[in-house]
């Protein structure tokens, strides 16, 4: 295990300690309450930051391994946290050394754990000041960054040091503001256009037919529960495709963990549409200061003509609202479907600082052409998918005008 503590002086401020050591999961259990106290202070106080979080993601996908644990504190009391792992990987020969942040896709965003006040640029320049000193690393990785996060602040300030930087959008997360929303008898309000609220309307009147629908809300990681939604997310197309979170032996651990820890805090959140004693959509959610973060979504295919999925979160909505919640995040990529109930979206980026050197220059060159790849098929993408919609809008147009001709000759 190596420590290496320094001391920043900030003027008029009290002595920053920076300290980094790599520490197995013990460590972060053991000082689990303090970072929580950060947390609490507000640009981090969501799930995602949080140690339980971090120890989830540890104990599924880098079992056995160090992380090294950075540390920013005045006078004692802890400022700033960045877990950081290291990998070694090559490229056109060479070797490189990546020390990237304890998170992955199913982490949904990462960031350096700060506090809230005129200290907090002071212990993330801390930060920055103590990775800048250690000489066995090529890229520093801090993924899925929320913008204007923390981690924006490192890269800014590792390139006043003169060090390469790189910053890729990786997802725009939609969200629904709920403030100021109330709840009445048509729970399609929340729906974006009058063709979708419609629409809405018809799916659930259509649904009905075959019995009246209940929202069933669970708070408790209920292994029975839980074992409902992970059969359900694995009847579909993720089955098929093995992106279900049944289908990976570490991705069904780390939701396990989540599940139990979010429970253990009070913010677990598992909703499902029910149909009788059938179960025609679910949600694995958490519901954390006012705002509620769908992780998973699954649905029985055998309703998909009626949308059970739309209707499941239309419902969550209403719910949600009744229990005075401020904000729906979506989580994950801006997707056509979340669009229906979302116009605001906040963005992400992998945050990238490079050595100035030939494995550091190589290594840049190498993140950007691959995200420029990951654009362009984005973009072709996002075309395929409204050039599908607008034909499909060209269909029910038509349609819709030659039965208004059909009726006017029959009367």
């Amino acid at each position: 295990m190596s420590v290496l503590t320094k001391s920043i002086f900030v003027p008029a401020r009290q002595e920053l300690t920076t300290q980094g050591e790599w520490r197995s999961i013990d460590w972060i259990e053991s000082h689990a309450e303090e970072w929580r106290e950060l947390c609490a202070e507000g640009p981090c106080d969501q799930p995602f930051f949080r140690p339980e979080w971090i120890v989830s993601y540890l104990r599924a996908f880098a079992p056995g391994q160090l992380v090294l644990m950075i540390t920013v504190r005045e006078a004692g009391r802890l400022r700033a946290v960045l877990p950081l792992l290291r990998e070694t990987s090559f490229a056109w020969g060479l070797p490189f050394t990546t020390l990237r942040g304890a998170a992955n896709v199913h982490s949904c965003r990462f960031d350096i754990i700060h506090g809230r006040g005129p200290g907090a640029n002071a212990a993330i320049g801390a930060v920055w000041a103590y990775l800048k000193g250690l000489p066995d690393w090529d890229v520093i990785q801090l993924p899925d960054v929320p913008e204007g996060g923390a981690g924006e602040q490192l890269m800014m300030a590792a390139e006043e040091d003169g060090f390469l930087s790189c910053r890729c959008e990786s997802m725009r997360s939609p969200r629904i503001d709920l403030r100021g929303r109330s709840c009445g008898a048509d729970f399609s309000q929340f729906g974006q256009k009058s063709h979708f609220r419609h629409s809405l309307r018809r799916w659930r009147r259509n649904l009905e037919k075959n019995g009246p629908l209940s929202l069933r809300r669970v708070h408790k990681a209920d292994s029975g529960c839980l074992e409902q939604f992970y059969n359900l997310e694995r009847s579909g197309w993720k089955g098929k495709k093995s992106t279900a979170i049944a289908c990976s032996k570490e991705v069904r651990q780390f939701y396990d963990l989540v599940a139990k820890s979010a429970e253990d805090f009070g913010y677990l959140r598992l909703y499902a549409l029910d149909q009788g004693s059938a179960t025609v959509a679910a949600h694995f959610g958490l519901a954390y200061q006012q705002r509620y973060y769908p992780l998973k979504v699954a649905y029985d295919e055998s309703y998909s003509k009626c949308a059970p999925g739309h209707l499941l979160l239309g419902a969550i909505l209403e719910d949600c609202v009744q229990q005075g919640m401020q904000e729906f995040d979506f989580l994950g990529q801006w997707q056509e479907w979340k669009a229906e109930w979302a116009s605001e979206a906040r963005p992400h980026a992998h945050c990238y600082v490079y050595r100035k050197s030939l494995s550091g220059r190589i290594s840049r060159s190498i993140t950007q052409q691959q995200h420029r790849l990951w654009v362009t098929i984005r973009k072709l993408g996002h075309r395929l998918v409204t050039a599908k919609l607008s034909y499909v809008a060209k269909v029910r147009n038509a349609y819709t005008r030659n039965s208004g001709r059909g009726a006017q000759g029959k009367q």
